[in-house]
């Protein structure tokens, strides 16, 4: 994996958490029962996107986190 490539990564996981948190935003609107059966696992999903997939690519790319979008993709 190259810098160009870890930017378009984390750009895409960057989406799917935003698309998690909308999600996430909708299922504590459910009642109780819908709430219960969708919830765990989306938290499941949000955790290990951030600290599993996330958290990878910024210790293998240290400067993406510190940069964020405007990183040029340069290894520090």
């Amino acid at each position: 994996m190259d810098g160009t490539q870890a930017i378009q990564i984390r750009s895409l996981l960057l989406e799917a958490a935003d698309a998690i948190d909308r999600a996430n935003a909708i299922v504590s609107t459910l009642d109780s029962e819908d709430r219960a059966l969708l919830a765990t696992p989306l938290d499941e999903i949000s955790s290990a996107l951030h600290f599993e997939l996330l958290q990878k690519l910024y210790l293998r790319y240290p400067g993406l986190a510190e940069e964020g979008e405007g990183w040029d993709g340069t290894m520090v």
